[in-house]
């Protein structure tokens, strides 16, 4: 998943002069994939920024160990450790390979990826007075997602950022950085 980010002006116009005078930027798009995967992961290290992303439900939160949002694996090959760049002569492009990437990003309202017939295998339920029911095999529909996923933006250039890259800018085109 990638997301487009509109580039200040100010910053645009650093780096159409910098692509005149250089030609090939790829040294200091990879500076500035940096800056932005870096930040990207701090967005995952304190559960979103500017705004604090919504808590995980209590359901969520009993099904898993750890009240990490987006953190299950940490970065041992979940969404925060696939988070990667890939500069060009002209861009950077920052992104992941998750397939659940932009569910993550921009949510998703319960069902509206439809629903799916789930093979219940008999079982025995443990009933809220301590009581114990057997519960037979069977199929049923179940909605996907089965409950809503709040919107929980990470693939953000947070404003401090921009002026970071500009620096970044500034330092190539000056000589100081490779």
């Amino acid at each position: 998943m990638v997301i487009n980010v509109e580039i200040k002006d100010s910053i645009k116009h650093i780096i159409e002069s910098i692509e005149r005078k250089m030609g090939d930027l790829t040294p200091v798009m990879r500076i500035i994939g940096e800056i932005v995967r870096t930040s990207i992961i701090r967005n995952f290290e304190v559960g979103g920024r500017p705004t604090k992303w919504k808590p995980l439900s209590p359901v969520t939160l009993a099904m898993r160990k750890g009240t990490k949002i987006l953190m299950v694996q940490g970065f041992a090959g979940g969404l925060a450790g696939s988070i990667h760049y890939t500069p060009y002569r002209d861009r950077v492009v920052v992104g992941t390979n998750k397939v659940y990437a932009a569910i993550h990003q921009f949510g998703a309202k319960k069902g509206s990826f439809g629903t799916v017939v789930a093979h219940v295998r008999e079982h025995i339920r443990k009933l809220a007075s301590d009581k114990k029911v057997k519960v037979k095999e069977h199929t049923r529909r179940v909605n996907v997602p089965w409950g809503d996923i709040p919107a929980r933006p990470y693939l953000m250039v947070q404003d401090e950022d921009w002026e970071e890259i500009k620096d970044a800018l500034t330092d190539f085109l000056m000589g100081r950085a490779q």
